[in-house]
């Protein structure tokens, strides 16, 4: 496997905390490669999820039946049926108690409980009881409840501001809400105002000033003042991202800039922007072409996934690896899974072993379950003095 020279050897012992079946039997599962995020990155042994550090260091153990990852300096856990809030520190700052949990936007998260959702403070207040039959997180001050059918906004005080009177509604962006009345679609601000009156069959909310909205069976494109940007003729329409979006249109896949002239066109699919570049297929394989439509990346892989921190994942013959923006095949397809670059590491996945890598294709930490006893994992990272010197992958014995 890797070179031990210029190596620093870690050992983590896990402890053991899994179930054990009727038969006395336990689970040996293990898992590692996921992103980082907020400096820490999930691990799972024997069917319990901790987090590991940028050191390589279990800096949460492996405690919890499910995590999400780390973001905003906190992560979903959950135990049994029940999901809590934990900080960087490990500890909950929300208890397990409730049926679901989304992470903390504008200083509150969403619960259910019994049935009925509600939102919790950073100290485990519940600030808005759980009465609503469903909700959104906050977003702009304001969130999405619904009751009895029909849906409304409150502040983060739990005051209903704008009435639960609505079949449909989504959340504030841009000042604005998509809301549905007698089965069409308009929006209105957050004070409640209708600004675009509900005669859409289909909207989505406002991005870059411009949504896409449908009449008479075809998309179109809208300002804020209602004016149409882009004529209604197309089968669907993206919302917009750094001036252009995606079209459909019989059959085919192209790009509009958000003065309605097409820039690209007749693909068979492409995919929304990522730093500056869009995924395209032609011809049954993918590629990238940039925001004029020229290709960058010839359509030569069977997968592809966006562009992450310079770098995307490829994949032919069901094995991965990854790509910069210039096309160059920076870490060879050999590799059984491979995630999203996140905080300058991705992690690759070969048999039973992770490996995470830098942007330089360097590898940094190597992570594998001990042969000798199968409830540790071995961890090995590079030390500064190799970090500075060509490491390229290729101490994985492929043969």
């Amino acid at each position: 496997m890797l070179q031990e020279k210029n190596k620093t050897l870690f050992t983590i012992a896990l402890t053991l905390l899994v179930a054990v079946s009727a038969m006395g039997q336990v689970s040996k599962k293990f898992s590692a490669g996921f992103k980082y995020s907020d400096g820490f990155s999930k691990i799972m042994l024997n069917g319990k999820y901790g987090f590991i550090n940028k050191e390589g260091s279990l800096a949460i153990p492996c405690v919890f039946d499910y995590s999400n990852d780390f973001s905003n300096n906190h992560a979903i856990v959950r135990n049994g049926k029940k999901y809590a809030i934990i900080s960087s520190n490990g500890l909950p700052i929300v208890d397990f108690k409730y049926e679901y949990l989304e992470n903390f936007s504008n200083g509150l998260a969403l619960f259910k409980q019994n049935g009925k959702f509600g939102f919790v403070d950073q100290k485990g207040n519940e600030l808005v009881s759980a009465e609503y039959d469903f909700a959104t997180s906050f977003s702009e001050g304001l969130a999405l409840v619904e009751k009895n059918g029909k849906v409304g906004f409150i502040d983060n005080k739990g005051k209903v501001v704008i009435d639960i009177k609505y079949e449909f509604g989504s959340s504030f962006v841009e000042g604005l809400a998509l809301i549905k009345v007698n089965n069409k679609f308009g929006y209105i601000n957050t004070k409640g105002a209708t600004v675009i009156e509900p005669i859409y069959e289909s909207a989505t909310a406002f991005s870059e000033g411009l949504a896409s909205v449908k009449l008479n069976g075809k998309f179109g494109i809208i300002n804020k003042k209602v004016k149409s940007i882009v004529a209604f003729e197309y089968s669907n329409i993206t919302p917009f991202k750094n001036g252009l979006a995606v079209f459909e249109k019989d059959g085919n896949f192209g790009l509009l800039d958000n003065k309605g002239n097409i820039t690209a066109q007749n693909f068979q699919y492409i995919e929304e922007s990522s730093e500056g570049l869009f995924g395209f297929k032609k011809f049954g394989l993918w590629g990238f072409m940039d925001i004029e439509g020229e290709t960058i990346v010839e359509p030569i892989f069977e997968n592809i996934r966006a562009f992450s921190n310079g770098m995307a994942v490829v994949s032919v013959n069901k094995k991965f690896g990854y790509i910069d923006t210039k096309g160059k095949l920076v870490v060879p397809i050999i590799f059984d899974n491979a995630t999203d670059y996140s905080e300058g590491l991705g992690a690759v996945k070969y048999r039973d072993t992770y490996l995470f890598l830098d942007q330089n294709a360097r590898e940094r930490i190597e992570i594998t379950r001990s042969l000798s006893n199968q409830d540790k994992i071995m961890v090995k990272v590079l030390d500064e003095d190799s970090a500075k010197k060509d490491a390229f992958i290729t101490s994985i014995d492929l043969d």
